[in-house]
């Protein structure tokens, strides 16, 4: 069913942009209808002042200014508008020979709660010779909370939960101190990590506000000796990211999930591991190194 509609799309938008051999530019000639752009929209609002635009696209220019209204279908929605964000204005219109314009929303952070699901279901009102059967008249807003990167938070102790430290060395967790590389940008060193002696660096990247991820480098975790009690290969034990899992950190919250496949050169794969990231206070640190975890 999704395939035969995908497949429906994309043969629409074949016959949408045809044009001719000989045509140097591509036009459209067939019946005007207008849309969304696209079915769904993720917002990260990181405060209660920033607009996002929602587009709306025709498929031909008019000779007169065209009305849309815009309308939220309450039943399918679960932001409450007023209270977690604002519409601009449900009446909008395509200028004069234009193509576009857009539905303006603010979200309101201070009453979005930190992972919590929020979406709006928003409706066109056109006239019906102006609706595409095959894209219809909605899409779907979701809104997420987020907050600005301050890497210093993610500096000083921090509770490391792992699966590695469940097999190896058996616990669960252990306190570590982190600090901000002073020659790499946005890098996070992890102070004997697993093994003293063994820092791990990791790159927190901050372009995107909504997928908040970590990479990082191959680099040597401990000896083999120490973490298997007999030398392997080179007898270093290696760390890098492995591929097809995503690490990634919340800007919310100060944690970090780390991947990372251990590994000795030219011996072979120990495993893919978790690693939890939790930072926590002087006091919290001082407590659990007083009493344990």
């Amino acid at each position: 069913m999704i395939l035969n509609r995908l497949n429906t799309k994309l043969l629409a938008l074949i016959l949408l942009f045809s044009v001719a051999c000989q045509s140097d530019y591509p036009t459209y000639e067939g019946a005007n209808y207008i849309m969304f752009a696209k079915e769904s929209y993720t917002l990260g609002i990181l405060d209660s002042e920033e607009w996002f635009e929602i587009p709306i696209s025709a498929t031909r220019p008019m000779d007169s200014d065209r009305n849309i209204g815009v309308e939220i279908i309450d039943s399918e929605s679960n932001a409450i508008e007023g209270y977690h964000y604002i519409v601009e204005s449900s009446t909008l219109h395509i200028a004069e020979g234009e193509l576009t314009t857009a539905v303006r929303i603010r979200g309101i952070s201070e009453n979005i709660k930190t992972n919590e699901a929020l979406s709006i279901k928003l409706r066109l009102v056109l006239d019906e010779a102006d609706e595409w059967d095959i894209y219809g008249t909605e899409t779907e807003v979701n809104l997420q909370k987020c907050c600005p990167v301050n890497l210093e938070a993610f500096t000083g102790y921090c509770k490391l939960t792992s699966s590695w430290l469940m097999q190896y060395l058996n616990t669960d967790s252990r306190l570590v101190r982190t600090r901000l590389s002073t020659t790499e940008q946005s890098t996070i060193i992890i102070e004997d990590m697993f093994y003293d002696g063994y820092d791990i660096k990791l790159h927190f990247n901050t372009d995107d506000r909504l997928n908040p991820t970590i990479d990082y480098d191959a680099q040597v975790a401990g000896l083999t000796g120490e973490a298997f009690g007999t030398i392997y290969g080179n007898g270093k034990l290696m760390m890098a990211s492995p591929l097809g899992y995503t690490s990634y950190y919340g800007t919310c919250e100060n944690f970090a999930v780390q991947y990372a496949m251990l590994y000795v050169e030219e011996v072979g794969t120990v495993g893919v591991y978790v690693n939890i990231f939790e930072w926590i206070t002087d006091d919290e640190a001082e407590r659990i190194m007083r009493e344990g975890f």
